[in-house]
C-alpha cells in the first residue's frame, strides 16, 4: 500500500524541517559567540598594538585564531556524532560559510601579496560578514541576522571615508552586529525551547 502526502501534509513536514534547522542554528550559537569573541579579541588587540608602535601588531590574529580552530572542530566533531537528520537547509548553510571561508581566505591571499592593502581587505572582509549574516538569517526567518548583516554592509560603507588602521575598529563593530548579538539572541532562543 502506497502512502501518499496531501498538500498539507507536505506543508506541515516542511515547517517541521525548516523549526528542527531552526533549533540546530541554535545549537549552533556557540560557533556565532566563538567567532565573534574570538575576531573582537583580535581586531581590538591588533589595534592596540598598531597605535602604540609595536613592531609586529597583527600577531594576535595567527595565535587566535588558531586556538578558534581547534575549539570549532572539537565542537564540530562532537556535534557530528549526535544522530540527526542532514536537511537541505543544513546542507544550504554548510555551503554558505564554505563559501564564507573560501572568500575570506581568497581576500587575505590577496592582501598578502600586496595587491590590496591590509586596511581595504579588512573593509572587503566586513562586507562577506554581512553576507554571511543576510544570507544565514534569510535562509532561516531570523531577523537578527538579516538585520546584523545590514548593519554591517553600512559598516563596510562607512569605513571607506574613516583613517585606514580603524578599520580594525569597523572590523570589531560589524563582528558584535552579525554574530554577537545574534549568536547572544540564538542561544537565549534555544534556551527557551528547550525549556517548552
Amino acid at each position: 500500500m502506497e502512502n501518499k502526502f496531501n498538500e498539507k501534509e507536505s506543508l506541515i513536514l516542511i515547517q517541521e524541517m525548516i523549526e528542527n534547522s531552526k533549533a540546530r542554528l541554535g545549537k549552533s550559537s556557540f560557533f556565532f559567540l566563538l567567532w565573534g569573541w574570538l575576531v573582537l579579541l583580535a581586531s581590538l588587540t591588533h589595534f592596540i598594538l598598531l597605535v602604540t608602535g609595536y613592531s609586529n601588531p597583527w600577531l594576535p590574529w595567527p595565535v587566535i585564531m588558531v586556538i578558534g580552530g581547534i575549539a570549532a572542530s572539537v565542537k564540530g566533531y562532537r556535534m557530528k556524532n549526535e544522530k540527526r537528520v542532514k536537511t537541505y537547509l543544513d546542507t544550504t548553510m554548510i555551503y554558505l560559510w564554505a563559501g564564507f571561508g573560501i572568500s575570506l581566505f581568497f581576500v587575505l591571499f590577496i592582501a598578502g601579496t600586496g595587491k590590496i592593502t591590509w586596511e581595504m581587505s579588512n573593509i572587503l572582509i566586513v562586507a562577506l560578514y554581512g553576507m554571511g549574516s543576510f544570507v544565514s538569517g534569510g535562509i532561516l526567518k531570523f531577523r537578527p541576522l538579516i538585520i546584523g548583516g545590514i548593519f554591517t554592509w553600512i559598516i563596510a560603507i562607512v569605513s571607506l571615508f574613516i583613517a585606514p588602521e580603524y578599520s580594525l575598529l569597523s572590523v570589531a563593530v560589524s563582528i558584535i552586529v552579525a554574530y554577537l548579538i545574534p549568536g547572544y539572541m540564538l542561544q537565549s532562543k534555544e534556551k527557551l525551547q528547550s525549556h517548552v
